[in-house]
C-alpha cells in the first residue's frame, strides 16, 4: 500500500524517511479519507490533530491512514 514508513532508527531515534512505493490510488484514496476524518470527535480525528500539531497536515495524514489500514487488517483477520 506505500503507507509503512521505512525503519531507519540510531541510537533510540527514528530518522526521516520517505514512505514505500505501492498503489498509488489506494494510497491517495486513504490519505484523503484520513484528512477528512480531521475534524471528527472520535481517536482517529484526534490522532490526527495531535500528529498535526507536531509533524504537519501531511505526516498527520499519512500516519492515520497507515492506523486506518491497521484496524481494517486487524478486523479483517478476526474473522
Amino acid at each position: 500500500m506505500g503507507l509503512v514508513p521505512g525503519h531507519n532508527e540510531s541510537a533510540g531515534k527514528r530518522k526521516p524517511f520517505k514512505t514505500r512505493k505501492g498503489n498509488k490510488y489506494l494510497r491517495a484514496a486513504l490519505t484523503e479519507a484520513a484528512q477528512s476524518i480531521r475534524g471528527s470527535d472520535n481517536y482517529l480525528g484526534a490522532q490526527y490533530r495531535r500528529i498535526a500539531a507536531r509533524k504537519g497536515r501531511q505526516r498527520a495524514a499519512i500516519a492515520v491512514a497507515h492506523s486506518g489500514v491497521d484496524d481494517r487488517l486487524l478486523f479483517a483477520d478476526s474473522r
